[in-house]
């Protein structure tokens, strides 16, 4: 019981420092355009970033086939911004038009990322 009770103080006292610290600035907020290569051409993209996520991805121009971009355009642009990063799979069959829009939507942020 002892156990239990200390872990649980230091479980908290240690929630309370980290939560006391304030957060990093990842992006510059605002709107800025990426560029990638699908399978068919150039894939364009404006990313939209406030100081700490990944608000918004829209993609603007694009020459992909659409039976397969439609699945592409639902799913990356939503696990991105879940994960607040671009480390996300690539949607099975259609993985040059999710490589494209991984690299356009990397290409966006890279402009949005705040360097030390």
């Amino acid at each position: 019981m002892r156990k239990a009770l200390l872990f649980i103080m230091v479980f908290l006292i240690t929630l309370g420092l980290t939560s006391c610290q304030p957060k990093k600035q990842l992006y510059k907020p605002g709107e800025y355009i990426g560029v990638g290569e699908g399978h068919h051409g150039p894939i364009k993209v404006v990313v939209t970033t406030d100081e700490y996520n990944i608000l918004n991805i829209e993609i603007v121009e694009e020459y992909e086939m659409p039976e397969l971009a439609v699945i592409v355009y639902e799913k990356i642009p939503l696990k991105v911004i879940k994960n607040n990063n671009v480390d996300v799979e690539v949607v099975a069959g259609a993985s040059y038009t999710s490589i494209g829009l991984i690299e356009a939507i990397e290409d966006g942020l890279s402009k949005a990322y705040i360097t030390d």
